[in-house]
């Protein structure tokens, strides 16, 4: 299967908490459009230092209704967990102890959080009726592009 039809999918099972109408936009939390999504500035410095991220959005908010600075938050924020994201037995694992060592807010972490709930149990319904989906990895080149 190709690879970018392998992230779609893996991406799009990460519309958590937007219960709202789809046919408006795109979900918030939705990884692949905030990858896809360039910003007018660097978030590198925000997404690799400790200054405290804290986003508040309005209840189903959507990505074309954000300014450049909510989506440079969210992509900054997606970095800094999605580093302690690992791909073990087809199930993504959170490998982290202690979430204030993200410097992000706790709405933000269980967000997150329940996206790859959502996809571990995506994958494993997928597999209960025959078509295994093999989840990628988390890559660097992912990580990379969400800086830009």
């Amino acid at each position: 299967m190709n690879k970018t039809i392998i992230w779609s999918v893996f991406l799009g099972t990460m519309l958590i908490s937007c219960r709202g109408d789809r046919n408006k936009g795109i979900p918030v939390v939705n990884l692949e459009a905030l990858h896809a999504v360039p910003l007018d500035h660097s978030i590198d410095k925000l997404a690799k230092d400790t200054t405290f991220i804290d986003v508040t959005l309005p209840p189903n908010a959507r990505i074309d209704e954000l300014s450049q600075e909510e989506l440079g938050l969210l992509k900054a924020a997606a970095y800094r967990f999605y580093q302690h994201v690992r791909l073990e037995n087809n199930q993504y694992r959170v490998d982290l102890k202690d979430p204030k060592v993200l410097h992000i807010s706790e709405p933000v972490i269980k967000a997150y959080e329940q996206a790859i709930s959502s996809t571990n149990h995506f994958a494993d319904s997928m597999a209960k009726t025959g078509q295994v989906i093999q989840l990628p990895p988390v890559s660097e080149e992912y990580l990379k592009n969400l800086l830009k």
